[in-house]
Formats: structure tokens, sequence, C-alpha cells
């Protein structure tokens, strides 16, 4: 059977709305019968995949995650950004994007992190007079901030699979993930300069407020400074880190008097069915990679890839790869399966691997605010209760300043490996 065929059927599976782990199973399992493989050989490959010890950091990052913004700790950090820029041009807006910063990607996705925090944050925004589409779009395209600014099970997943540190490439995405907040706060400025309906002015708080709200928020700001911290001192790891972490928000919850049986309870069970969503993606993805690598289609690939030549046409080549699977699927997804590509053009090419992994974050996460999908825009909508299609014209404009980073960082690498450098890490 031409190997093509494989992949025409997982692309019709997944045209069919059937889930991609089980497309990815599916197209490998018809491999395996077709050329008579010893199916063991992938279930040895599956197993491996979901069993590493950085794994184990995944559960803990999706809990604390999930616990701070169940009990509120999230709704803390966006009313301390909202006392530092509110009452700016387009002040709200500058909030959400600093909170999807603050609060980065622990639940390593960004169509999670904008139904979760982005509900509270487009209230605000609609709340206070703000545009409804506006603010929906805000909250989407701010949402993939958060899996380039560590902590991010995005980078967790990346160096399992490409045996880089996790705290090397956490640095990697520091710098690219502050342009990318900074860049949507200029845009959201000339918006509302231009639009003043879309984004009206709010009073400005009174100093002892802003304090009080600086202060209130600093307790949440304790569970990325104590991952980041131990890990840059070397006192643990990512895995050790994230249970650290966990205990901490939970013994923030016991002295803020938020705990709660029914909460934690709430929170594990969450966090349970994400992480066996995420492992066992990751597990089919290495399989379904072994099989594209076997029946020579990865080879094929990458000639394809390499007839361009010059490295130039290379990198905007995978952007675009990149981009258009963002539109249609959510980023873990992606990295699982563009990962081993990334690492073969990385050894064809001699492109550095930190760098094309913060591309690969990052192209994803601008993906799911692309149409025609949209899928992060969609779920934020939905989320919210504001038309789709209200809420696509201003995230085009948002994807502006979103697209020329992304080629800067595609064609400076030193955007992504300045600050490991610096750190000693590389």
């Amino acid at each position: 059977m031409s190997i093509w065929v494989y992949l025409i059927l997982f692309l019709v599976l997944m045209l069919l709305d059937v889930p991609i782990s089980f497309s990815m199973m599916t197209t490998t399992a018809l491999y395996c019968f077709e050329t008579a493989t010893n199916f063991s050989l992938f279930a040895n490959t599956m197993s491996n995949a979901m069993a590493g010890f950085t794994m184990l950091a995944i559960p803990t990052f999706i809990f604390v995650g999930s616990y701070m913004n169940l009990l509120g700790f999230s709704d803390d950090i966006f009313d301390f950004a909202k006392a530092l820029v509110g009452h700016r041009t387009g002040g709200l807006a500058h909030a959400n994007v600093l909170a999807s910063m603050i609060f980065a990607g622990m639940s390593g996705s960004a169509i999670a992190d904008a139904g979760g925090l982005g509900a509270i944050e487009v209230k605000a925004m609609t709340d206070a007079g703000y545009d409804d589409g506006f603010s929906a779009a805000v909250t989407a395209t701010s949402a993939g901030i958060g899996p380039i600014i560590p902590p991010s099970i995005s980078f967790v997943i990346y160096g399992s699979m490409t045996s880089i540190s996790i705290l090397t490439l956490f640095m990697a995405g520091f710098l690219p993930g502050v342009l990318m907040g900074v860049s949507l706060m200029v845009m959201c400025y000339i918006m509302a300069k231009r639009n003043p309906e879309i984004a009206p002015t709010t009073p400005k708080q009174p100093l002892m407020a802003a304090l009080k709200s600086g202060v209130k928020a600093l307790p949440a700001l304790g569970a990325p400074a104590l991952l980041l911290g131990g890990m840059s001192g070397g006192m643990f790891t990512a895995t050790e880190g994230g249970v650290m972490a966990s205990v901490y928000v939970v013994v923030l919850s016991l002295i803020y008097r938020r705990f709660s049986f029914k909460n934690l309870w709430e929170t594990l069970r969450s966090s349970v069915t994400t992480t066996t969503m995420v492992l066992f993606m990751m597990g089919a993805g290495q399989i379904f990679n072994n099989m594209i690598t076997t029946c020579g289609l990865m080879g094929k690939l990458l000639d394809g890839m390499m007839s361009l030549s010059n490295p130039f046409l290379v990198l905007l080549a995978l952007d675009a790869i990149l981009l258009f699977e963002g539109c249609f699927m959510g980023g873990s997804s992606i990295l699982i399966l563009m990962t081993p590509f990334i690492m073969s053009l990385s050894l064809e090419m001699g492109f550095d691997l930190v760098h094309l992994g913060v591309v690969l974050v990052l192209t994803t996460m601008i993906g799911g605010t692309t149409p025609p999908m949209a899928p992060a825009l969609f779920t934020t909508c939905k989320c919210c209760n504001v038309s789709f299609e209200k809420a696509l014209r201003p995230a085009l404009w948002l994807l502006i300043p979103l697209a020329v980073l992304l080629l800067m960082l595609t064609y400076i690498p030193a955007l992504s490996t300045a600050v490991p450098s610096l750190l000693g890490l590389m």
C-alpha cells in the first residue's frame, strides 16, 4: 500500500472529527496489519513515551493552574493588572494581556486558558463598557502568551521528546513571551485610540487601592516564582518543582480560607482527566511518528523541505505548515506530531533545537486565533456568549503584530537563545 494512503486516511479521520489520538492509532494499526509488523514494538514505544520522569510534571502543572483558577487566585492577578494599567487608553485590554503574562500557561493549553481565566477577563471588560467582540479577541490572542512564558507544559512536552533541559526551554521562551505581550498591548492601544467606543477609559484607582490589589495578588505569584526559582537554583527538577508548587497552592488555600474538599476533589479529577488525555496523545503520537518514519513518509517530507535548499525558505515553509495545523488542532497535538519532524529537520539543516522549539510553540499558539477555524477564539466566544463573527475582525488586527514577531523570532534565533545563553544554560 502506498505510504500516502496512510496520510490520507489520517487526514480523513480528523476531518470526520475523530479525536486525533484515535486517528493516529487507527492509521498505525492499519500499517501494522498491512505490513505484518509486530505491533508490540509500537506498544513498547507508546508505553515508554508515557512513562518518562519528566512526564510527571504535567499533572502537577495542570493541578496548580486549575486550582488557582477555581479558587479565584487568577482573579486577584487580573485585579492587580487592572489597577496598574486599567486607566490607560485600552486599559482593561492591557490588563488582560498582563494577566495572561503573569498567570502563564500552567494548563498547557491556550484554548484552556482562554476558556478559564478568559471568561473572567471578558466579563470584566464588557461590564466596563468594552465592546464584547474586541474583548473576546484580546482574550483569545493573549491566551497564547501563557504557553510561551514559563512555566509551561508545552515546553515540558517538547523537552521530554528532545531531551533538552526544561529550564533552558523555559528561559528561551521568556523574552519572546514578553515581546508577544508588549506587541499585543501596542496594537490594543492603537485600536482603542482609533476607535474609543470599543474601549472606554476607566477611572484611575487610588494609590492605596492599587497597592492593596498588589499585595493581594502577591501570594498567587508564589507558585511560578517557587518553580522557576527552585529550578534555576538547582534545588529541584521540573517534576519536583511541580509537586512543590502543588503543595504551595493547597497551603495557600488553607491560609486564605478558600480550601474545601469539594474544590480539591474537583481539581484533582479534572487534572487526572486532562493528564490522561495528554499522555495518551503523546503515546499515540510517538507510535504514529514511528510509523511514518518506518514507512518512509518522514523521509519524503524531509526531502520536500530540503528541496527548497535555502534555509530562509525552509523556515518560512515550516512556519506556514505550523500555522495551518494550528488553525485546526490544539497546541499539544501539534507539538507531539511535529517534534520528531523538527528534530530531523534540525539534524539535516543545522538549526538550533531550542530556537525551533520556541518557534514551534509560538506558531501553534498564533494558529489558535487564525481563521478559518481559530479554535482558541471560537472557545472564548462560546464560553462568553460572544458572536464569533463579531470577534473575528478585531482578532485579525491583533494577529498583525504577532505575525511580525513570528517572522522576527524565526529569522533572529538570538531572541530565543539570548536569555539561556546569558544564564549559562547553552
